[in-house]
């Protein structure tokens, strides 16, 4: 007769991830990406929300579907023009794209790198800035809460989490991704906009890419100051042109 202790011991055995190693603790020199020298011919440009999903808007009105639409077609024109990898996007116009469809997208569509573009909000006005984040599931509790904030009408149960932990042990991005959000966030943040570095959060936009991503947040609508930027086709330009300079130290760090 078995000891239902037991099984279920097993079962929990099974079920648990196995335990990576944190992103910063593996040498870029063992990048499989650099290791084989591959390059990069697509990549995917994610305009955040979209359709009935407005994001986060600011005090004057200014909405984050509206923003980071602009933001990703001058970047998707700039990428075109700058690089000779292919562009891709997620949406073109005002229309609601799942979650799970966004990466989808770049997965079919064979993508290289998986880009998507957010602007932030804070309870109050105070915070500003540009942070890139790539995928992991360990951060700090405002990486976790704005994650969570993302993620929020996702119509994924508990009972699907096995597949997400799977998708995140199964994924040897990792170091791409840091090196991707770390080029990025270099070349984005400056005089004009406030650093706020590179994070680790569990974005589920992130979760299903089986290439290097990362999420960009251009900037604090909830902040006068950053919003009043973003409102402008010059400040929208200036963010677009930044990440696509990252995008090209990083297309040069490959080769």
């Amino acid at each position: 007769m078995l000891n239902p202790g037991r099984v279920l011991a097993k079962a929990i055995t099974i079920l648990a991830p196995p335990v990576l190693p944190p992103a910063e603790a593996i040498p870029e020199s063992r990048s499989l990406s650099r290791t084989l020298g591959l390059s990069v011919r697509r990549i995917v440009l994610d305009a955040g929300h979209g359709g009935h999903d407005e994001g986060a808007v600011g005090p004057s009105g200014l909405r984050e579907k509206e923003v980071v639409l602009d933001v990703a077609l001058r970047l998707s024109r700039l990428a075109r023009t700058r690089t000779a990898v292919d562009v891709l996007l997620t949406r073109s116009d005002d229309t609601f794209i799942d979650l799970r469809r966004r990466t989808a997208i770049a997965n079919t569509g064979e993508a290289d790198i998986f880009l998507s573009i957010h602007a932030n909000s804070s309870p109050t006005p105070g915070p500003r800035g540009v942070e890139t984040y790539y995928l992991n599931f360990s951060g700090s509790n405002m990486a976790t809460d704005l994650a969570a904030r993302e993620n929020a009408g996702n119509g994924m149960s508990i009972g699907q989490l096995r597949g997400l932990l799977q998708a995140i042990a199964a994924n040897e991005k990792r170091t791409e991704s840091k090196l991707l959000a770390g080029t990025i966030q270099s070349t984005v943040a400056g005089k004009r906009w406030t650093d706020r570095g590179v994070k680790h959060a569990p974005f589920l936009v992130l979760t299903g890419a089986a290439m290097p991503s990362v999420l960009v947040e251009i900037g604090f609508l909830s902040n006068p100051s950053d919003e009043a930027r973003l409102a402008t086709p010059a400040g929208r330009q200036q963010i677009a042109e930044s990440i696509c300079a990252g995008v090209e130290t990083y297309l040069s760090s490959l080769r």
